[in-house]
């Protein structure tokens, strides 16, 4: 019988060194930037900011940011490369996205979410917090339907619950009962992840081994062993192992 046990968190302090060159490997960034309408005269809230993969060149396009992340290690590495790139207009804050409030960071044009809803509970808190606090725009991005189906055929084999995050049409209609109507849209990322090794591939982080038993690490070797392939550039990949990221968003 598949287990109803809420997986343990992620830890994003173990994860945020090697999350930055994972997150760099397909057109997601860019695709994302091309949707998002910014001047250089706007204030930006990135919450669930990470390492500044986004955080970073968008601040190099606007007036200031105001980066929000509950990770101690992932506001260390967007320190260091603000200083690295002498970017001095992003205000760096350790916190809850799902607690963030108009009082505490003040009101900004754009509030972002970039791949930081998922996992989160209190749904609606959030989004009506996030939409008090946007002027002209909120962007969210969340996972599509074809995200996992890599991960999700491994987690039949071996009768395991799989991530059971909330698709994206939930929060959409959360958004409608709200009396907001978004924009929703797929930001069509078409490159497959891809890998060194096996190690490489189970060390990727999206498997949170914090959740496995011993044998059930053995059996994901096994099925990464025999499911992905070389490609011409000497990489592993398996064609249903790629990102799929929905992009909601609407204008205040």
């Amino acid at each position: 019988m598949v287990s109803k046990k809420r997986a343990k968190p992620k830890n994003w302090d173990k994860e945020a060194d090697k999350f930055s060159q994972r997150s760099a490997q397909d057109e997601y960034h860019e695709n994302l930037f091309s949707k998002m309408r910014i001047s250089e005269a706007d204030s930006i809230l990135d919450l669930g900011c990470g390492e500044g993969s986004i955080t970073i060149p968008i601040a190099k396009k606007t007036k200031k940011v105001t980066a929000i992340d509950s990770s101690k290690r992932m506001l260390e590495i967007l320190e260091s490369k603000c200083i690295d790139e002498n970017i001095n207009n992003v205000k760096i804050i350790k916190g809850n996205l799902e607690t963030v409030t108009k009082e505490e960071v003040g009101k900004h044009d754009i509030v972002l979410l970039s791949r930081s809803i998922n996992g989160i509970y209190k749904i609606k808190e959030t989004l009506a917090n996030i939409n008090s606090i946007a002027n002209k725009y909120v962007y969210i991005t969340i996972f599509g339907p074809d995200n996992w189906k890599f991960e999700k055929d491994f987690y039949a084999l071996i009768d395991k619950e799989d991530h059971g995050f909330a698709p994206y049409n939930y929060l959409f209609n959360i958004l409608v009962n709200m009396e907001i109507y978004p924009n929703v849209e797929n930001l069509e990322i078409k490159t497959n992840r891809t890998y060194d090794s096996i190690d490489d591939a189970i060390a990727n982080g999206k498997w949170n081994l914090d959740n496995f038993t011993e044998e059930e690490k053995d059996k994901l070797y096994d099925y990464l062993k025999k499911n992905l392939t070389k490609n011409e550039n000497g990489k592993l990949e398996n064609p249903n192992d790629k990102s799929d990221w929905i992009l909601i968003w609407w204008k205040k």
